[in-house]
């Protein structure tokens, strides 16, 4: 037995203390605990924790296997995403107690905080007390029971699982409706409660989804197969795309949805320049090595940085919005070009680990594929606020995609029309971010960068919270960025252009004094190395490419990915659709088309006189637009408009914002 007194060392020092003694199976006792939060945080060995006291929040989260015994109260986010294993607490739980768990068993013998099981996936989440508030909140699979009252709106918006209450039910939530409990039923919990101690001979009411709002009620017609140049419109005012959009909505009776990207024409990257002609570029050989591009991000509080040899990652886009043979092809492709993948919202899979030399792993607020031995594998862990094609809303993934295995990889029920909650369960404020981010680097030992993904919105405010709790670094995404799925309406007029948002993010932190103090990774419509060039210039640390990916990589833009029809493979959960993609080709191509962003970045950089992108600056850069002058407070030089076009193909244009007359295409 190892003993791990609080009143001599750290929660750092116990935990790792308790990590060893799980990896030499040897079981732990925790004395003066005083309510500190994290305590058995990261634990994967199947050992017996026994604290003697309080804990504070998130005890025994993100752990696999374990068993916990607690003697006194713990604060919010008890068994936070637990797996395997059991958690005892004899007396109270604060709020969002067993949230996410996929397989638990958590036993409170006292009563129970607000929401508790939010988005819980599978186990048990048992209290012999009352409950307050929502219990059930999105729930998505298992099983709660409440030996006392339920509290109001129990089973807010559950999609699976089960609800027992034994006491009154006080008031039941949107679409949870109460049915009568098998004998069955009944036996598998009289059998949980005796092996719990837990004495009780009275009846259950049981409560489920009522299966009214699984899926649209509606089904949106399929949208012909136009490209997305041809789907914008044109700028008149009652053109075929806007009357289209009525069409549906007077038959759907709601908002549209879709994928892909903002149409409306926004500024944007092409609304600047460099001042110097870097099309009159050198064409000395091999001039990618006489630039340093190498981009080390990560290490600001001491984890192991990632270690890219340009700056782009590929952006966040995850297995759902994405066929299995996409995903893979990206991590080859980041591979062979020495930069990073990321998972995206729906969980790592195996052959995206295996073939990834550097991964981010993403954790939405609905905690989907979320768990702590792919944390552990993990290169750097994303906590994602927004995106910044729908900033301040939560993933969403049409029925039709969400298949049995991708369900299963997301603890969720199969078919269903997935809308991912737009608010961490765990983080109302600051402070809570603050913590959540220690519980991170608690249970992975402090050695990945936790960073975080912010869609643009209130950017100028959320960038100094970012810089209070400690990520390690910020991807900022602007509303040219795409998503799988979501509102058209959302698409069009909620986001920030990308523009605007690094430059509101740099303003933020000069307002704190801390410029250059939190590297920023620009996101949103960056479609080469020009681009990502331009980015640089204007402050940003690196940069990720999205869309632009997956346009290399077979991408046609036919405007089906929320629907899962994707022709050539890539937005779609359909083996037949998915048979058509080609993943060690296309993995060639994305390979090249990064390959060709690197000469872009290295050739500008040279032109420049520089032999490190991190020479770039603003002074480099002027604004085409007095729209893009007003954002950015760069120069205004309309003159170079027209240098910008010359050095397009003939019948080629560039779309400015203040330039009706021309598009990105011929």
């Amino acid at each position: 037995m190892v003993k791990v007194d609080l009143a001599e060392i750290s929660v750092t020092e116990a935990n790792d203390r308790i990590r060893a003694a799980g990896e030499q199976g040897e079981d732990v006792d925790v004395f003066n605990p005083d309510a500190r939060h994290h305590i058995g945080v990261g634990l994967i060995n199947p050992i017996n924790v026994h604290v003697h006291g309080s804990a504070g929040y998130f005890c025994a989260g993100l752990s696999d296997g374990a068993n916990f015994v607690i003697d006194g109260n713990v604060g919010w986010g008890l068994a936070d995403n637990v797996y395997k294993g059991s958690i005892v607490v004899n007396g109270n739980a604060s709020a969002i107690p067993g949230v996410a768990i996929r397989g638990a068993e958590v036993v409170i013998k006292g009563n129970m905080g607000s929401r508790a099981g939010q988005v819980m996936k599978a186990g048990t989440l048992c209290c012999a007390g009352n409950a307050n508030f929502m219990a059930g909140y999105l729930q998505y699979g298992g099983r709660i029971i409440i030996l006392g009252d339920s509290g109001e709106r129990v089973g807010e918006d559950m999609t699976g699982g089960e609800i027992y209450v034994a006491g009154k039910i006080q008031t039941l939530g949107t679409d949870a409706k109460v049915e009568d409990v098998a004998s069955r039923e009944l036996d598998d919990i009289r059998e949980f409660l005796d092996k719990y101690e837990l004495p009780f001979n009275g009846a259950f009411q049981k409560i489920v989804n009522a299966g009214e709002r699984l899926r649209y009620k509606g089904v949106e017609e399929r949208v012909r197969p136009i490209p997305f140049h041809t789907f914008s419109g044109t700028h008149a005012y009652w053109n075929r795309k806007t009357q289209e959009d009525i069409h549906i909505k007077a038959r759907t009776g709601r908002y549209r949805v879709r994928g892909y990207g903002a149409a409306r024409l926004m500024p944007h990257l092409s609304d600047i320049a460099f001042r110097k002609d870097v099309a009159a570029m050198s064409t000395e050989e091999d001039i990618v090595a006489k630039v340093d591009l190498r981009t080390v991000i990560g290490d600001k509080h001491g984890a192991k940085p990632m270690d890219l040899s340009m700056p782009v990652m590929i952006a966040p886009m995850s297995f759902g919005a994405l066929s299995r043979s996409t995903k893979v092809a990206m991590a080859i492709a980041s591979r062979l070009s020495g930069i990073s993948e990321n998972t995206g919202e729906g969980g790592m899979l195996d052959a995206q680990r295996e073939a990834a030399d550097q991964l981010s792993f993403q954790c939405l607020a609905g905690r989907l594929g979320w768990n702590i031995r792919d944390m552990l594998r993990a290169n750097a862990l994303e906590i994602y606020i927004s995106q910044g094609a729908k900033p301040g809303f939560g993933g969403q993934l049409m029925a039709k995609k969400v298949t049995p295995e991708l369900a299963a990889i997301r603890g969720i029920p199969p078919g269903i029309d997935l809308r991912s909650p737009s608010r961490h369960p765990d983080v109302l404020g600051a402070d809570d971010l603050a913590i959540k981010v220690e519980e991170f680097r608690e249970a992975t030992g402090y050695k990945i960068p936790v960073t975080l993904k912010m869609g643009a919105g209130r950017v100028r405010d959320d960038i100094k919270i970012a810089m209070k709790v400690g990520f390690d670094f910020v991807e900022l995404d602007g509303s040219q960025g795409s998503t799988g799925a979501s509102s058209a309406d959302v698409l069009e007029y909620v986001g920030i252009p990308t523009l605007a948002a690094i430059q509101d993010a740099l303003q933020g932190l000069a307002d704190i004094d801390c410029t250059g103090q939190l590297p920023i990774v620009l996101m949103g419509g960056v479609k080469d190395g020009i681009d990502s060039a331009k980015a640089l210039a204007l402050g940003a640390d690196c940069t990720a490419v999205g869309t632009s990916a997956i346009i290399a990589g077979g991408c046609i833009a036919c405007m089906q990915c929320h629907v899962g029809t994707c022709v050539v493979g890539i937005a779609t959960q359909d083996p037949e659709h998915e048979k058509r993609y080609d993943t060690e080709k296309e993995a060639q191509n994305v390979h090249r088309f990064l390959e060709a962003m690197r000469w872009q970045l290295a050739t500008i950089v040279h032109a420049h006189g520089y032999t490190s992108h991190k020479e770039l600056c603003r002074d480099d850069l002027v604004a085409l637009t007095p729209e893009a002058a007003e954002i950015t407070g760069l120069e205004y030089v309309p003159g170079l408009c027209d240098r910008e076009q010359q050095r397009l193909q003939p019948g080629w244009r560039y779309e400015f914002a203040t330039d009706d007359r021309c598009a990105i295409h011929k």
